[in-house]
């Protein structure tokens, strides 16, 4: 009789994520949030900020109402991608 290893193939295994833990889902969901915010500010920063600064007749009432759309657009993402972790009432962190 062969015995089956206990694990799987060593190459597999380097090539291969390790199991995900429900904290390395929250931690990737919070990641990506954080990054989806950064981006809502970057767009307010540069469509709306930057040209009240520099030049406030460049200032495009168009093009700051898209700005600001977008930018609530990625904001929602990030609410969203939040309202995904689920909440554990048991443990206080």
């Amino acid at each position: 009789m062969t015995q089956h290893p206990k694990h799987s193939h060593p190459l597999l295994r380097a090539i291969l994520p390790p199991a995900q833990t429900r904290k390395h889902k929250e931690d990737r969901l919070k990641a990506v949030s954080s990054l989806t915010q950064s981006v809502a500010l970057a767009i307010i920063g540069v469509g709306l900020v930057t040209p009240l600064f520099s030049n406030f007749g460049a200032l495009n009432l168009r093009t700051a109402l898209a700005a600001l759309c977008v930018a609530l657009l990625f904001e929602f993402i990030s609410l969203v991608l939040l309202a995904l972790i689920p909440y554990n009432t048991d443990k206080e962190d």
